[in-house]
This record gives C-alpha cells, structure tokens and sequence, in this order.
C-alpha cells in the first residue's frame, strides 16, 4: 500500500458523492447543469471532503486511537506531517476554487454560503473545535446536504427575484428541510463506533444519550420523520405526488431503526454505522430523481453511487462492505443477534446501549 493509498483511505474520500450529489441536483433542477459548473464542483467537494477529513485525523488522534485504531495506522502509513500537507492543500484548492466560482457567478449569497462551507470545514474537529459541542455539532453535520444543495440552487440563479424566491419557497425549500431533518435525526449513528473515546475526554453525545433515555420509540421516530414530512409536503401540494415513491424505503428505514436501537458490541456498532451510511446514499439518490426526474440526474445518480461503491470498498479504512457486515446487520434487523464464534451468547433482554461508565471500564481493561 502507497503511501497515497493509505492517505485517501484514512480520510474517506468517498464523503464526495455525499456533498456532491445535493449540489448536482440543484443545478439539474434549475437546468442549468452546465460542464463547467458540474467539474468544478466535483473538483471542489473532493478538495472540500479531504481538507475536513484530513483536519479530523490530525485534531481527533487521541480519541481515534482509542475509537478506529486501524484508521489511526492508515495514518501513520501515510505519516501525519502528509495528513498535515493535504489538509493545506485542500484547503488552498477551495480558496482558489472560491475565487474561481465567485468571478464566474459573482452573487452574494454564493459568497455567504462558500464562506459557511468553510468555516464549517474547519472549525468542525479543527479551530473552534464545535465538534465538542453536543448541541452544534449534529446541526454542522446536516451541511452533508443543506449546505450544498443551497450552493447549487444559487449557482443556478441568473439572478434572485420575487418569481425565484417564490418557487424556492414552495418546491425547493420543502425538499431542504426533508434533507436537514433526515441528517439531523441519523447523522448521530457515527457516534456508535466513538463511545469509548469520546469518553475518554468527557464527550456525551446528545444523540446518543437520547436514544439510550427513549429507545426503540426513538429510533423509529428519527427514521421515520422522513417519511412524515415527505407525506405531508405531497398533501400539502408542495411535492407532487411521484414523492410518495420515497415511501418504498420504509422497510429498509425501519430495519436501520432495529440495529440503532440493538447494537451494544463494537462490532455491531460498526456495521450498523455503515448501515446509515448506505442508507443515506440511497435515499439520496431517491430524492435527487424525484426532486429531478430528468436523464441527467440518473446519470448524475449513477456515477456518484459508482463512486461511492468503489471508494467503499477500495479507498477507505473499515475496507469496504464484508459478508460479515451484512450478516450483522441481517441478525441485529431481525433481532436473531447470533453469537460471535468463541463469545458468551447474547440475551435478548440486554440493554443495547451501554453506559457511559461501561465503556470507560471497557476503555480501561
């Protein structure tokens, strides 16, 4: 393994085709998906994704050592002093490229939201550090889809007037909220694998902290809260009703909402985080055709999933979706949580989701 190989594995690249996706949409939507903005965007997002994640690695050592030793190794492979030149690098690309879209597209707004793309990127695990923040960091999180879908939809604008502001406000700002509160509700699933170091410099995860208080209801309702507001924005005349399509995906919904609730080993944790993930690009690509049933966004959909898939399995640090990972997820869904080879067997009546003080004694043995 290069030491290249080691650096875009350990800084998840394939988060690219999460902020990429949302911005295409909007640019589809408004059909103005024009080449020059669709490479510079894709060019943006990557540079974008691997200046955040690269400034994660370096910020959030002492707890990866504890959470993800095997990605805290990608990065020894890669040596940190090359984590600290690509985290440059992609920031120095998103100032250039900032520069680039606002000489093209001089508007206001897109320079406010290029400025809070930033200042998001940074200061997440970097800076001011909101990460640590319980109450602010899921709300940075739901940048994933808000941010970039606002960043398209202005870039598509030749100018903003009453006529725009209007059919923003009745079509695309349903389909923004939808978005937000997915990700605000799931976005806390990658708190699964971190609880042992997170506890280790006093973090609690607010949302994980609510779903041990409330439980399976809780779960249910955060994955269900799409599907609520989907069916209310059709009655509602702001979606048209080939949304209800989305609906199809409840079953899928509702088996994510089992392994949140069920999860309690790391190894369990860790496929139902990925479960979120895949989820997430699914749905999203949902969205992205119903919001833009157009042949350009399938294309759009196609190469994202195409780019998500590969960088899964070849260019990331869990390396990629195993047999093993669906057979847990399978187990936890259908509640049968078969035992691993050698471990006491598990009781259906545990508590799924450990203490904190568990998980500092688990840290500790």
């Amino acid at each position: 393994m290069t030491r290249t190989d080691a650096l875009l594995r350990a800084t998840s690249v394939r988060f690219t085709a999460l902020y990429f996706l949302p911005y295409y949409t909007a640019l589809v939507a408004e059909g103005r998906a024009r080449w020059e903005w669709v490479a510079l965007g894709a060019v943006y997002w990557f540079a974008h994704g691997l200046g955040t994640e690269s400034l994660n690695r370096l910020a959030d050592r002492a707890e990866d050592e504890i959470n993800r030793p095997e990605r805290t190794e990608l990065c020894r492979r890669a040596g940190f002093p090359l984590l600290r030149r690509a985290a440059f690098a992609g920031w120095a690309a998103v100032l250039l490229l900032d520069a680039v879209l606002l000489v093209l597209h001089p508007d206001p707004w897109l320079a406010l939201f290029l400025f809070l793309a930033g200042f998001s990127g940074v200061n997440y695990s970097y800076g001011l550090r909101l990460s640590r923040n319980r109450y602010l960091a899921p709300l940075l999180l739901t940048f994933h889809f808000g941010g970039t879908f606002v960043i398209g939809t202005v870039l598509a604008q030749e100018r903003w007037n009453a006529d725009v502001l209007r059919d923003f406000a009745g079509y695309g700002l349903p389909f923004f909220a939808v978005g937000m509160v997915t990700l605000l509700a799931l976005g806390g699933a990658k708190d699964l694998t971190d609880l042992a170091g997170d506890a280790s410099i006093g973090y609690r995860s607010v949302w994980i902290d609510l779903l041990r208080r409330h439980g399976s209801r809780l779960a249910g309702a955060m994955v269900g809260s799409t599907y609520v507001l989907v069916t209310v924005f059709v009655l509602a005349g702001a979606f048209p009703r080939r949304f209800l399509l989305w609906l199809l995906l409840i079953p899928v919904a509702a088996a994510l909402s089992r392994c949140l609730w069920r999860a309690s080993t790391p190894v369990e944790r860790h496929a139902t985080r990925e479960f979120f993930y895949q989820y997430w690009v699914l749905s999203l690509s949902v969205a992205a055709l119903l919001y833009a049933p157009h042949w350009a966004t399938l294309g759009g959909v196609a190469a994202g999933a195409a780019f998500w898939a590969l960088t899964t399995q070849r260019l990331h640090w869990s390396g990629g979706i195993s047999a093993a990972t669906v057979r847990t997820v399978i187990a936890l869904a259908s509640g049968s949580r078969p035992a691993a080879a050698g471990a006491e067997p598990q009781q259906h009546g545990r508590e799924p989701l450990t203490p904190y003080s568990t998980e500092r004694e688990e840290r500790a043995g």
